[in-house]
């Protein structure tokens, strides 16, 4: 007979599978949608994901900001994902180091900021308030009935 500790482990193995199996169809679906909108160029047809312009900014030229934050994200995540595996048996760690974190901070604001300062140089001139004509003359109305 089950004990209610075995039911559990049970409950867990197969909400672990779930999980598992729900996340590899769903990145299963992520890499066809990239594969239909970086390779599969249809006119009349436009889906998918578009990856010609991942560090490129919108008018075309590299962006050293995007290419940071995109290589930082995958080394801490790929780091992150090598410390839980190692470890016997396999366990989050108890404290991320604030200097991951920092770096990643530090990856991220140089992101918003290089976008701010980008939109700042493209907003247009602010123009000046209208001020109000000069006052014309006064004009000399000669009515023929007065």
């Amino acid at each position: 007979m089950l004990n209610i500790n075995d039911l559990f482990v049970i409950l867990a193995l197969v909400i672990g599978c779930a999980i598992t199996i729900f996340v590899a169809v769903l990145e299963i679906f992520i890499l066809i949608f990239i594969w239909e909108g970086t390779w599969n160029y249809k006119p009349d047809k436009r889906r998918g994901i578009n990856l010609d312009m991942l560090i490129s900014e919108s008018s075309g030229d590299a962006s050293l900001a995007r290419f940071q934050l995109l290589i930082f994200t995958f080394v801490i995540s790929m780091s992150l994902v090598l410390i839980i595996t190692s470890n016997k048996p396999p366990a989050f760690p108890t404290a991320i180091p604030d200097q991951i974190l920092g770096l990643l901070g530090i990856s991220s604001t140089s992101y918003v900021l290089g976008k701010a300062l980008q939109t700042q140089v493209k907003a247009p001139p602010i123009e000046p308030p209208p001020t109000e004509p000069p006052p014309l003359p006064p004009e000399q109305h000669s009515d023929p009935y007065s």
